[in-house]
């Protein structure tokens, strides 16, 4: 009897795919069933004569150039001119003219940064993003702080429009994701009054509004602060939303912590390694790649909540938008504000969708 035994690996091949006409793919996506086609034909019928409204609003009967609302006599259509005229205030509120290239330049490095998180291999670590995340905010708060005898110095309180909540949300998620993470860790400690102290607090300020934790910070917390320390209305909204999503993240990184089965952390006991080193080697690298997903849900309700920056008084998006129809140029037809707004809608939506395109990545990655 003959035996052979193969002394070469063999080739890599493709596993067979079955290629179907693309009509059939269609067929089967939107006419599955019954059901899903008369669902289907119902919202055509809604949809398209609402979409091509708005199509006619939007673009047909838009007014598109002008320096005051004279441009948009009517409210047939978009007032375009609005947004274009008021791109300084929107894109950097009040930031002086002859230093713009310090915000230009914070834009231009995080759009980098993006393109090369989301464009690199699926499976490269992640470990570069999440230090991306943490380093660019300072950066960028001392670049455009200035100061130092190197650059002039531009408070917080001259920033505004899709400056102040870029710098907002990264500054919330840098700080908060550390520190929810330390809360985490705190639930789950073995000294009773670290455990009590930070699930109060967790449970604490979950259980109360954003906006009441924003009012407290603008109103109440200066009363008990000395009166040569009390930092600006821009720091105080910043911590509020930093507490406020700690919280939330801690969490999140508790659900992550409790995946990691204790049989892995008992073995590695077995093996001489400390508590911390489990922790540092075994427990977090598992718990944080588990995740990462749910915390850029977190940077997306982040880049929400930043709208209510303006109900306190901070010129964010929203704020600066509504500054610019109440200003004498621009007070006239309702419109004007309304176009605004969709122009505000369009573009949270375009930054929100691009992260939950992106969260849906890591998801089918892990």
């Amino acid at each position: 009897m003959e035996r052979f035994i193969r002394t070469s690996l063999v080739d890599a091949r493709t596993a067979p795919r079955v290629v179907l006409p693309a009509t059939t793919r269609w067929r089967r996506t939107w006419f599955s069933s019954p059901a899903a086609g008369v669902l289907l034909i119902v919202a055509a019928v809604v949809v398209l004569p609402l979409g091509w409204r708005f199509v006619q609003w939007a673009i047909v009967d838009a007014h598109w150039l002008g320096e005051s609302s004279a441009a948009c006599p009517d409210s047939r259509g978009a007032c375009w001119a609005f947004v274009i005229a008021r791109w300084k205030p929107w894109l950097v509120g009040g930031y002086p003219s002859d230093q713009l290239w310090r915000p230009m330049t914070c834009f231009a490095v995080f759009a980098v940064f993006w393109l090369w998180a989301t464009l690199r291999s699926r499976t490269a670590s992640l470990q570069g993003v999440l230090l991306g995340f943490l380093v660019l905010p300072p950066a960028f708060m001392l670049l455009l702080l200035g100061g130092g005898g190197v650059l002039p110095v531009v408070t917080p309180d001259r920033w505004g429009g899709l400056l102040l909540t870029l710098v907002a949300t990264l500054a919330t998620f840098a700080t908060a994701i550390p520190l929810g993470l330390a809360l985490a860790l705190g639930r789950r400690s073995t000294l009773p009054l670290l455990r009590w102290l930070c699930a109060g607090f967790v449970e604490g300020m979950r259980s109360v509004p954003l906006l009441v934790v924003l009012f407290i910070a603008a109103t109440l917390l200066p009363m008990f602060l000395p009166n040569d320390m009390k930092p600006d209305l821009f720091a105080r909204a910043l911590a509020a939303f930093v507490l406020f999503n700690a919280a939330m993240a801690a969490e999140v990184f508790r659900g992550g912590l409790q995946r990691v089965g204790r049989g892995q952390i008992e073995a590695a006991t077995t093996v001489g390694l400390g508590r911390l080193a489990v922790l540092a080697l075994i427990v977090l690298p598992q718990a944080v790649r588990a995740v990462v997903p749910a915390l850029v849900n977190i940077m997306i309700a982040v880049i929400k909540e930043t709208t209510l920056l303006s109900v306190i008084g901070v010129n964010d998006f929203l704020g600066a938008v509504e500054n610019g129809a109440k200003s004498p140029d621009w007070s006239g037809e309702s419109n004007i504000l309304t176009s605004g707004h969709v122009f505000l809608a369009l573009s949270y939506f375009a930054v929100c969708f691009a992260l939950s395109h992106y969260s849906r990545r890591l998801e089918a990655r892990h």
